[in-house]
């Protein structure tokens, strides 16, 4: 199986929407930076509010470039997407496989923080992170569910260590109960890896 334009670009177009979101913000508080030291009065630190408003301006142009230029080439890749779909498939398609694509990352999500109990008192805990599930969480959430006509088509990432992957071979068969319920008109066959990804593959009833 090879990935079709959605399934390569629609995790591309999601980090790109989010770094242009990041960048208005860095923006705006650029811009209001500015306005603080335009505002602020102090003789013996003028200069270094000069220095700071200098800073800020030219840091403020190029993040607004970005902020701009970002946003535009996802809406180019998701005009080309949409198109491909008026084409070979219908658009509203789109926009329910973005949506499953989002609700199936949540649902694979796993909790990361793990509590450990110190034996000093029995009573102590603590909380932290654990790898196995960090690294189960940032192969998953690159997931992609694709919605068409006569098939819908749902790819995972595989994750690299052992442990992680141990986990998706756990909830394969919670993944595709999960799917069907959202496709009842499709019918899914067992999962298939090849490589370093799982695909789901149905076809309609």
């Amino acid at each position: 199986m090879k990935k079709n334009f959605f399934q390569r670009s629609f995790n591309i177009t999601v980090t790109i929407l989010m770094y242009g979101l990041f960048f208005l913000c860095l923006t705006i508080g650029l811009r209001l930076l500015q306005d603080l030291m335009a505002n602020a009065q102090s003789t013996y630190l003028s200069h270094l509010f000069d220095a700071i408003k200098q800073w800020a301006s030219k840091g403020e142009y190029y993040t607004n470039i970005l902020a701009i230029l970002l946003p535009l080439i996802a809406v180019f890749l998701i005009i080309v997407e949409l198109i491909l779909r008026a084409i070979y498939d219908k658009p509203s398609n789109y926009f329910r496989s973005a949506y499953q694509t989002l609700r199936l990352i949540q649902f694979l999500r796993q909790d990361e923080n793990s509590q450990l109990a110190f034996s000093i008192d029995n009573s102590s805990t603590v909380t932290r992170f654990n790898p196995i599930l960090r690294k189960f969480n940032r192969a998953t959430s690159k997931c992609v569910v694709d919605v068409r006509k006569d098939s819908v088509t749902i790819l995972i990432k595989y994750p690299k260590t052992q442990q992680s992957q141990k986990l998706l071979r756990e909830m394969e068969n919670y993944i595709k109960e999960e799917i069907s319920s959202r496709n009842p008109e499709y019918y899914f066959s067992a999962p298939n890896r090849q490589g370093n990804k799982l695909w789901f593959k149905s076809t309609k009833r």
